[in-house]
């Protein structure tokens, strides 16, 4: 992260968590180090000399938690096999040197990474960091056995489906791996070699209570194909449930074994079958675990009619969030957003109608849009807010790797891998409110580009003021609305010292 930035928010890596059960269960001895967890508040400087690009002057780099050789005390000398997460595009000038320092102290140990940007990159992941010895594409579970038998029986990797790898200075990619299709056979995540109760608590409980917040995934894969996703090149358009039952009783155990008292579910897109949610939501309401939880509507809001929305709620469902992305219904068509607006605006005000809080995600700067498109989107948004949308979630738009759009942006030399400029690009993106750094050719002007930033959130949440009270004062207490606050007053104040120091230093010549 950039030093001085609002602080980042750690969530259970449900990731880990799954392939740490995988592993335990076929019979493996593991550590799990959650190194961002680890010490909260505590940020180690980031060798920028390492770094293939320029950064903006003044500007350090951080990373959050455990130093790189805090982490490297924790990590047994006898280790054989080392995966490290790798999510983010923004993380990676940091994993990289990581990954670089345990290798070069831990050289018997065979490195590999996994997650939505390692499978969107391994080439480059394996081209620019000496260190790692493979990655892992799409689903890990039953890769990550198969090389960890490969190693243990020292043969060839060529017969490991999904994994990209070196070998006699050259990257090897084996078939991809089938979709795992049998859910309910999964073993449930491994939280007990997590520090469960450190994690932040977003959810309060009815007497005001944070309790302790752990992630689910109900589902697996997205059958749409939105161009700014990852989720066609990482999972595939084919889409995979557990069984309602399944999906309950892992929240019984975790609820038992944890006290865990509210759920996240990170599904891509939590309901296709209205049936599937019904049944949930009954069984759920059966067991009276007496829990909370909030889930991503995705896609198919149009399936979140009044009966649902009642079942969800009476199950325990406190909060939905929906994705429109924008409000342009030419936009949507453009990067194959199957959403109609007029039904998901049906469908938010029923889960208001109930009692849930509801909070929308937006993107701006996509390629492609227009300014047609941007006041069509803060149109979209005062709606919203006098609806009742409790908050907003707005992110400029940062080309993930996998995606259509970053593929596009590729070849027509938008995005350059030669050097880090991509990487650092990205972070400015999000830890930067005040960045300049578009996709759009559209709107060519960087300050335009900036206004109508702020224009999206000054529409929400002054709309919110005069229609929704209550919501508004309930943002500025705890939303997303003290992130922007935080990032823009920092920027704003180190962007005005400067002009002041060079303003007074001409003067005084």
């Amino acid at each position: 992260m950039i030093k001085g930035s609002s602080p980042v928010v750690s969530f259970p890596p449900l990731g880990l968590a799954l392939i740490a059960a995988s592993l335990k269960k076929d019979g493996h001895n593991i550590k799990v180090i959650d190194a961002a967890i680890g010490k909260l508040g505590q940020y180690a400087e980031v060798d920028v000399s390492l770094i293939n690009s320029t950064l903006p002057q003044d500007t350090a780099l951080v990373t959050s938690g455990l130093s790189f050789h805090e982490i490297l005390k924790l990590i047994p000398n006898e280790v054989e096999l080392i995966g490290f997460s790798c999510m983010f595009s923004i993380d990676w000038i940091s994993d990289r040197q990581l990954i670089n320092y345990i290798s070069q102290n831990r050289p018997n140990a065979f490195l590999v990474a996994g997650g939505e940007s390692a499978s969107g990159m391994p080439n480059v992941f394996l081209e620019q960091c000496k260190g790692l010895s493979a990655c892992v594409v799409g689903e890990g579970e039953d890769t990550i056995l198969e090389l960890a038998e490969k190693l243990k029986q020292k043969q060839d990797l060529i017969d490991v489906n999904g994994l990209v790898f070196k070998r006699n200075g050259h990257i090897v990619r084996t078939p991809k791996r089938e979709r795992l299709r049998k859910l309910d056979e999964l073993p449930i995540p491994a939280w007990e070699d997590f520090p469960v109760a450190s994690y932040p608590r977003p959810l309060i409980s009815d007497d005001g209570v944070a309790r302790i917040t752990l992630p689910l995934i109900a589902t697996r894969g997205c059958p749409y194909q939105c161009t700014f996703c990852t989720s066609p090149d990482m999972w595939g358009t084919r889409y995979f449930m557990r069984s309602p039952n399944s999906v309950v009783n892992e929240m019984g155990y975790l609820k038992s074994t944890f006290d865990v008292a509210n759920f996240d579910f990170f599904d891509l897109t939590a309901i296709i079958q209205k049936k599937w949610v019904i049944e949930f939501s009954n069984l759920l309401k059966d067991k009276e675990l007496n829990i909370k939880w909030r889930f991503p509507a995705g896609t198919r809001s149009e399936a979140i009619d009044e009966e649902v929305i009642k079942a969800l709620s009476s199950s325990g469902c406190r909060e939905i969030i929906y994705a429109p992305e924008s409000g342009s219904d030419r936009m949507l068509e453009l990067i194959k957003k199957k959403v109609n607006i007029p039904k998901m605006m049906e469908s938010m005000e029923l889960a208001k109608k109930y009692g849930m809080k509801v909070q929308i995600n937006m993107i701006i700067g996509l390629p492609g849009e227009k300014h047609s498109d941007i006041f069509k989107t803060i149109w979209f948004l005062i709606r919203c807010a006098k609806l009742g949308v409790n908050d907003v979630g707005l992110a400029k738009f940062r080309p993930y790797p996998g995606s259509a759009l970053f593929s596009d942006l590729l070849a027509q030399r938008k995005i350059s891998l030669e050097t880090d400029e991509y990487f650092i690009d990205s972070l400015f993106l999000v830890d930067s409110v005040l960045t300049n750094k578009y996709y759009n050719t559209e709107i060519k002007s960087g300050a335009l580009y900036m206004v109508y930033y702020f224009a999206y959130l000054s529409s929400f949440y002054f709309s919110q003021l005069i229609f929704q009270t209550k919501n508004f004062f309930w943002v500025v207490k705890n939303g997303t609305m003290y992130r922007y606050r935080t990032n823009l007053i920092r920027e704003i104040k180190e962007r005005s010292f400067k002009k002041l120091a060079a303003v007074f230093k001409v003067r005084k010549k």
